[in-house]
């Protein structure tokens, strides 16, 4: 049993997952002035940035937004579903609110065409189990970008391995008529084309279908938010040291964490209590500073850290075709070599080199078009701030932004996703997470594969801060057979989706 101090009766703990950033420098997720009242519970939210278009990409930005309970008889964290009537929840012009069909939570997004910062407006999310007086609540948001369905390009016909068209290098057109038949098994090790040992049924999604995506990926701070919602057993298989250790202790084995500065605040107690993560970058042992990385994009996670996150979260793992979606979106062709901006310019940008490093406020001493973190090529770096290329008036180039909108596709920490070789991951399809995990904190959603690693049906893609320029572009798979993600890998991250 978890045992937990926790808040009064009534009160309600607001925790963001998202980037908390000073400035301009990102969209500022701000979720304040909780209060609950029977099935109401009553939050404000804004951020900066918001978009509605019917131009380019056609598409809008909007915030996951779910809710966790704790029940005093046992002190565990629970998620706690709301209404699945968007009708049943309000919120304040210019915003609306979609209800997820499975009562896993909310998206609140711009409800006409527009661009700009969201002021403080109030939102009421309508529970499916009303307030008892004695639990406590915890209200999350990601923020996510819509991406449509539509046709696209898979590989581009010359970076290694790519995705390509029957028995040529040409790309491979991703249609409705492809997403409705499916797509049978791969060639051979020389020109492989999905990797998959069985046919791809047409309930695995090869991106064609709509489906929303983290606009960053996921931070330290949000990781540590995660780890506390856990049980002491959780946190022992979600962290590479074991939560009893003191306080101060880092929660990755290494000598070197590589920026990574989630360290325990309050140790725990095995089979008693669960242990308290939190941020301390500079490890002067005072947490949550301005200065102790809580936005930079969190390494060390492992192909099941990921799946146990996203399980959490309610989303899931994406596919390696939606990845390239999210990246191309649907320019005409897919240009060869290129990076998620949709060009080859590249502009370095890597820890060493930073301005307000470990603040909301980090950003790169480099500037230009195609500013991305790579190549470091030292354990002693490590990843920078999510979206610390994006400022008021950057390009998509100049941030390093995808067809959608969405950051560091290309760079930073490797994406993880579905796909790789010589498995059989035919049986993921777009279910999204139920909120739970099992006992000792794995992903419990049927058909994700859980081994992980390029052979076990979750590979790498996209490139990281250490190493170099090929593994950045968007149809590059040189490390489709790599299972160095089955374990916490500095470079590794991820990101999640969430079909609608």
């Amino acid at each position: 049993m978890q045992h937990r101090t926790h808040n009064a009766a009534h009160a309600l703990t607001v925790v963001l997952l998202s980037i908390s950033a000073l400035g301009l420098k990102a969209n500022n997720l701000v979720i304040t002035n909780p209060t609950v009242s029977g099935g109401a519970l009553q939050v404000d939210i804004s951020w900066d940035n918001s978009w509605n278009t019917n131009l380019g990409p056609a598409n809008w930005d909007a915030v996951w937004v779910f809710v966790k309970r704790q029940s005093c008889s046992d002190n565990l964290w629970m998620h706690a579903p709301v209404n699945t009537n968007s009708g049943a929840h309000a919120v304040g012009s210019p915003l609306q609110v979609d209800a997820a069909a499975d009562g896993m939570g909310v998206f609140v997004r711009r409800s006409a065409l527009g661009f700009g910062n969201i002021g403080a407006t109030s939102l009421t999310l309508a529970l499916q189990t009303p307030a008892n007086g004695t639990d406590n609540f915890q209200v999350f948001g990601i923020e996510m970008v819509s991406v449509p369905q539509g046709d696209f390009f898979a590989g581009d016909g010359i970076s290694t391995y790519p995705f390509y068209s029957g028995n040529s290098a040409f790309p491979l057109l991703i249609t409705a008529a492809l997403q409705a038949s499916g797509l049978g098994t791969a060639g051979n090790y020389t020109h492989p084309n999905w990797g998959s040992t069985a046919p791809l049924p047409n309930t695995f999604p090869i991106g064609w279908s709509n489906y929303y995506a983290m606009k960053y990926e996921i931070s330290q701070d949000s990781y540590a938010s995660f780890l506390n919602c856990l049980t002491y057993e959780q946190q022992f298989t979600r962290t590479s040291i074991p939560p009893q250790n003191v306080t101060g202790t880092l929660m990755v084995n290494q000598v070197n964490a590589s920026r990574n500065g989630i360290r325990i605040k309050t140790p725990g107690v095995p089979g008693v209590q669960a242990a308290v993560y939190g941020c301390d970058l500079n490890n002067n042992g005072t947490f949550a500073e301005s200065d102790d990385g809580g936005n930079i994009a969190c390494n060390f996670l492992s192909w099941t850290d990921l799946l146990a996150y996203l399980d959490w979260a309610a989303l899931r793992p994406m596919s390696e075709f939606e990845y390239e979606k999210a990246c191309r979106g649907t320019v005409p062709g897919a240009n060869p070599n290129e990076y998620a901006w949709s060009n080859t310019m590249l502009l370095q940008a890597e820890s060493g080199a930073l301005l307000n490093a470990g603040t909301g406020a980090e950003v790169s001493t480099a500037a230009g078009n195609g500013l991305c973190a790579y190549g470091a090529n030292t354990g002693t770096k490590g990843p920078l701030r999510c979206g610390f290329a994006a400022g008021t008036g950057t390009t998509r180039y100049q941030s390093g932004g995808s067809f959608y909108g969405i950051m560091e596709l290309s760079g930073n920490l490797a994406e993880q996703c579905v796909g790789g070789y010589l498995s059989n991951y035919s049986a993921f399809t777009d279910q999204n997470g139920d909120g739970l995990l099992t006992t000792n904190g794995n992903a419990n959603t049927a058909g994700w594969p859980m081994l992980g690693g390029g052979q076990g049906g979750g590979v790498c893609r996209g490139g990281d801060w250490f190493n170099g320029t090929t593994v950045l572009r968007v149809s590059d798979r040189s490390v489709m057979t790599n299972n160095a993600n089955r374990d916490r890998q500095r470079t590794n991250g991820g990101r999640g989706v969430r079909s609608f």
